[in-house]
């Protein structure tokens, strides 16, 4: 059996790569139980999300091409079950995603905050049996 069978998983998105690197490493840091996926293409996000269920999706609010919101909409549409924790650095972004987040995160978030945010978004997602049929995470 795959570690992407077993294990939950989490896909990061964000335009910015230090951004993307950083959140990645605490991640993997804080969370050795879950595999993290990163891209910064909003379209590269939706086509693993629509070949692998994530325990959750953690984007950012403003990319170009396509804004968090509107990717968390298409990842529902293929995905309903998907916990979306969304990030930015503009107050009034977080807000228009309420709706349909697990989480708003403002950047700079607190370690500690953004780690148990995705803690919990994993925990309260479908169990990792329900993920059987999905294909191991590309990268």
């Amino acid at each position: 059996m795959s570690d992407s069978i077993t294990k939950p998983s989490v896909l990061i998105v964000d335009d910015d790569p230090v951004m993307l690197e950083v959140i990645s490493e605490i991640l993997k840091r804080s969370l050795a139980d879950v595999l993290v996926d990163i891209t910064d293409s909003p379209d590269t996000a939706l086509r693993r999300a629509a070949s692998h269920q994530y325990s959750a999706v953690v984007t950012d609010v403003i990319m170009p091409g396509m804004n968090g919101l509107e990717l968390a909409a298409r990842i529902h549409a293929i995905r309903p079950n998907t916990h979306i924790v969304f990030m930015s650095g503009t107050a009034h972004a977080l807000e228009n995603c309420r709706l349909r987040a697990f989480a708003c995160l403002p950047k700079p978030f607190d370690i500690e905050t953004f780690t148990d945010t995705v803690r919990s978004a994993v925990a309260s997602s479908p169990p990792s049996s329900a993920r059987m049929g999905d294909a191991p995470i590309e990268p």
